[in-house]
């Protein structure tokens, strides 16, 4: 049932929209529903104190409706698009194909090397300025930014191991599978076609996956990881690869903050140190086995599609 497929991706990119205003008008009044017989007291009420997060209700339900809307929008979303397109789900993501085992070895051991250079990229990210006709603007952003923290925070902070489970669930497994099958597996082949130039769907798609987090004074470490997760996708035609990464990346915060009760290994706006904090050893060791590391995965790549070519 490939609808889509004869379109170009221009009009492609379209009905993904349309889809995706879609998904919010279906799921978000069916979340509601669904919650209606497990809440005690006036839904409405509510949901209007929701976002102050003021009690561990408040902070269930911004739980329960993020969990609604990966799974509606992003991956459900994802999953309708590609049927549209080719009819085939999961070799259009790439799904089909049993990942190799060393490719998410060494993916994973670049997330781990490239702690200290992206907390870094994070320390200077936060210390920029817009000019000062935009300062009500900056302030508008670094407000965002805070409130973001505080519920980042709020989420983590946990000692209960049915809330560790649910931050996993949430913030690293669906928040992976959802955030990669749209950004990735959709909007960054769609751009590669409209741009004609992989590098530059890849980037595109990398500054979409940045921007859609609504925190302005992080957006470019996570262009980076964006990036990344961009390549381990166009070099590999398989988004397990991406997904693994992704969920490891999130799932290695969720559980050190549950372990140590300590949010440190986030950056926060407010606590910035100064950009010789980091040693400058530390920062060049970082870089240069994130690139050496990196090289290592693209060169096992081209070793595998060699030997799969020699095959056919």
């Amino acid at each position: 049932m490939a609808l889509l497929d004869k379109l170009s991706p221009g009009k492609q990119l379209l009905f993904l929209v349309l889809i995706l205003f879609a998904s919010v008008f279906t799921f978000i009044p069916l979340g509601l529903l669904i919650a209606i017989p497990f809440v005690e007291g006036d839904i409405f009420e509510i949901l209007s104190r929701m976002e102050l997060s003021e009690t561990q209700l408040d902070i269930n339900m911004l739980k329960y409706f993020q969990i609604i809307s990966q799974i509606g929008m992003f991956i459900i979303t994802s999953f309708l698009f590609a049927f549209l397109v080719s009819g085939k789900v999961f070799s259009y993501f790439g799904l089909n194909k049993k990942p190799k085992l060393k490719l998410i070895l060494i993916a994973i051991i670049i997330s781990l090397v490239s702690i200290p250079l992206v907390n870094w990229v994070m320390e200077i990210n936060y210390q920029m300025h817009l000019p000062s006709a935009f300062a009500s603007l900056e302030n508008w952003m670094r407000e965002m930014e805070a409130e973001a923290s505080r519920l980042t925070d709020l989420f983590l902070i946990s000692t209960s191991i049915s809330s560790f489970l649910t931050n996993l669930l949430m913030m690293a497994i669906l928040a992976g599978i959802g955030e990669e099958l749209l950004l990735r597996g959709i909007l960054q082949p769609i751009f590669i076609r409209i741009t004609n130039n992989a590098h530059a769907g890849i980037w595109i798609a990398a500054a979409l996956f940045s921007l859609i987090h609504f925190q302005f004074f992080g957006f470019f470490p996570r262009l980076l990881m964006g990036a990344l997760f961009g390549y381990y996708f166009y070099w590999t035609r398989n988004l397990w690869i991406p997904i693994i990464a992704h969920i490891f990346n999130n799932g290695l915060i969720v559980t050190y903050v549950y372990f140590t009760g300590s949010t440190s290994i986030i950056p926060k706006l407010n606590e910035t140190k100064s950009i010789e904090s980091t040693s400058v050893l530390m920062l060049f060791l970082s870089l240069s086995l994130t690139i050496a590391v990196l090289f290592l995965f693209y060169r096992e790549v081209v070793k595998m599609d060699k030997k799969t070519n020699e095959i056919q």
